[in-house]
C-alpha cells in the first residue's frame, strides 16, 4: 500500500477486546452465518477506490502447532448506500488470523469504486473472533442481517438490561 493510501476508520483505537458473533447470534436468535458486522465509511472524494480492509481478530490460536484451529471461512462484503453489493470474496481465516494474538490484518481487495457512503461487512461465521471496541461508539457499526437485508445497531444488553454500543474494528483503506 503506498504512502498516498487514506485509512478511514469509526473507532478510536481505545479499550478493544474480541467477541465471538457464534455466541452472541445464538443470543440474539440469529444465524451466525447470515449476520455480519458491518461498519459505514465516507469515501472521501468522487472516484474514491476501495483497495484494502483492515480487520481486527483472532482465530484462537495460542502460538502452540498443535492448537491450529479448524479451517473454516469468512466472507467480506462491500456494499453501497443502498446496500447493493459491489464486491464479495472469501477466503479462510487461518491464511489471516493466526497469529498468538488480536492482530489488525489487511486484506487487500481489487480496486472497488465507492461513491458517498459505503459499508464494510465482514462474516466470521462463528469461526473467530473479531475486534471491538466497547467505549466512543460512533453510531456507524451495525449488524447486519444478510437475510432481510437490514442494518441492526451494533449493541448489546447485559444481565442488568444495561445497552453498550460498540464498534467494530474494521477500516477501509484506499484512495
Amino acid at each position: 500500500m503506498g504512502a498516498d493510501m487514506a485509512v478511514l476508520k469509526q473507532d478510536s483505537g481505545t479499550n478493544l477486546t474480541l467477541m465471538n458473533m457464534k455466541i452472541y447470534s445464538t443470543a440474539m436468535n440469529m444465524d451466525a452465518f447470515s449476520v455480519g458486522e458491518a461498519v459505514k465509511f465516507n469515501a472521501p472524494n468522487p472516484g474514491w477506490r476501495l483497495k484494502q480492509v483492515r480487520i481486527a481478530g483472532w482465530n484462537g490460536f495460542d502460538g502452540n502447532t498443535s492448537s491450529i484451529p479448524k479451517s473454516d471461512n469468512f466472507l467480506i462484503e462491500v456494499r453501497d448506500s443502498d446496500l447493493n453489493l459491489l464486491y464479495r470474496m472469501v477466503d479462510t481465516q487461518n491464511a489471516f488470523f493466526t497469529f498468538p494474538a488480536i492482530i489488525l490484518r489487511g486484506i487487500d481487495l481489487p480496486p472497488v469504486p465507492v461513491t458517498d457512503e459505503f459499508y464494510v461487512i465482514f462474516y466470521d461465521r462463528g469461526s473467530m473472533f473479531i475486534g471491538v471496541e466497547l467505549e466512543n461508539a460512533t453510531g456507524n457499526s451495525y449488524f447486519y442481517d444478510s437475510l432481510h437485508s437490514e442494518l441492526l445497531p451494533a449493541e448489546f444488553t447485559d444481565e442488568k438490561n444495561s445497552t453498550t454500543k460498540v464498534n467494530w474494528i474494521i477500516r477501509a483503506v484506499g484512495n
